[in-house]
Parts: C-alpha cells; sequence; structure tokens
C-alpha cells in the first residue's frame, strides 16, 4: 500500500527532497504522493522518510475512506483534491 498527504500538509517540502524515489511532487494546494512510484521506502530505510521528517504528520498509509471523504468535499466546493493514479 503506497503512502498519501492528507490535508494537514503545510506545503513545508520536508517530504519531497527526503523520498528516495521521487514520488512526492506539489499539488493544486498540498504536496501528492504518486502512488503508483511509491515503495514505502521498502528496502531503502526502516520507517518511510516522509513520514519521519513530516512536522505535521500528514504522510501516512493511504485509506480509501479518506480518499473517499476528500473527494466528497471538494465536490462540494472544498479546496481541490486531485486524487492520485491508481487511488
Amino acid at each position: 500500500m503506497a503512502y498519501m498527504i492528507s490535508c494537514e500538509c503545510i506545503n513545508c517540502t520536508a517530504c519531497e527532497y527526503e523520498c528516495p524515489v521521487r514520488a512526492i511532487s506539489p499539488g493544486p494546494s498540498q504536496f501528492t504522493i504518486d502512488a503508483s512510484t511509491c515503495v514505502e521506502c521498502d528496502g531503502y530505510f526502516s520507517v518511510p522518510r516522509c513520514r519521519s521528517v513530516c512536522p505535521v504528520a500528514a504522510c501516512q498509509p493511504q485509506r480509501e475512506v479518506y480518499l473517499l471523504k476528500m473527494q466528497s468535499l471538494a465536490q462540494r466546493g472544498a479546496a481541490p483534491f486531485v486524487l492520485q493514479p491508481g487511488g
């Protein structure tokens, strides 16, 4: 399961530079993780780097319920939320 960045993201860029496979990029309102590229740092680190460097704990394992909730809120006019490929 890939990681995702929740709406708590403060756009600090810490995770983007720590990702060993460059799966993290800036999105329209916050950073996003490409689920098809994310390897959860398996084989690189014991704890995913994005999770260990995020000051607000916005990097978390991908949760389908959270993604559906954010999509529903976006359809009602909340801040833009872009679903990642495969997510």
